[in-house]
């Protein structure tokens, strides 16, 4: 290829110049879009990662202040014992006060003072025994609800990981997509540097066989220029 009036020797080199700046804007494109993909894979990466140490965090405080967090389960069991009782306790005196109200009125102070007694025994030993299987109960169910949100968290931790891995898995991908980028640029510079030696090659060809050869081709003037 020969443009009239320019020689085949200048016309190589800005083919040659054209296609490296041709060549560096088809590796800049790739280079930006794989920059860009490693981007957005550490980005995904850190979110994962972070929500998986949320939940781990989450999983060990559940065991933050255990004992406090038993006095409550305690309070909570006796209150729910102590009620059950006192409402079957209601319906008896209800009944018992009907039965009591069809009956002669024969009850003096005495027997009624000793009914009351026995009543508030009977309120104390229930309040006891429903204190007493609180207590008993709360380490269980208080380590069973925990172990319940442990295993919850866990799941979780484990979804986040194949999370984790699925786009891990992807990146590959999506790196080898970035490296053409910018290929059509490239291919252009592989043209342009083809059609560049060709007129170097023909240009100094024509040159030695004219006799015209430029000054800095001559032999070792061009090592020195390098």
């Amino acid at each position: 290829m020969c443009i009239p009036g320019v020689d085949p020797i200048t016309m190589g080199l800005v083919l040659t110049g054209a296609s490296a700046g041709a060549n560096a804007i088809g590796y800049s494109k790739a280079e930006k879009v794989r920059e860009s993909a490693l981007a957005a894979e550490k980005y995904r990466q850190n979110e994962l990662r972070r929500e998986a140490e949320v939940l781990n965090t989450q999983s060990r405080e559940q065991y933050d202040d255990f004992e406090g967090q038993q006095d409550q389960k305690a309070t909570a069991l006796t209150d729910y014992f102590a009620d059950a009782p006192q409402s079957a306790a209601d319906a008896v005196g209800e009944a018992n006060a009907t039965a009591a109200s069809a009956l002669p009125s024969a009850l003096n102070d005495i027997v009624q003072r000793e009914i009351d007694k026995q009543n508030n025994l009977a309120g104390a030993f229930t309040g006891q025994q429903a204190g007493a299987r609180g207590r008993l109960r709360s380490f269980g169910d208080l380590l069973g609800g925990v172990s319940r949100e442990q295993a919850r968290d866990a799941g979780l931790i484990g979804q986040i990981g194949g999370f984790q891995r699925g786009s891990s898995s992807v990146l590959p991908y999506e790196l080898e997509d970035a490296n053409k980028k910018g290929s059509g640029f490239r291919f252009l510079g592989d043209v342009l540097g083809g059609l560049g030696s060709i007129g170097m090659t023909s240009g100094v060809t024509a040159a030695a066989k004219a006799g015209t050869t430029p000054g800095w081709l001559q032999p070792g003037k061009l090592g020195s220029l390098i």
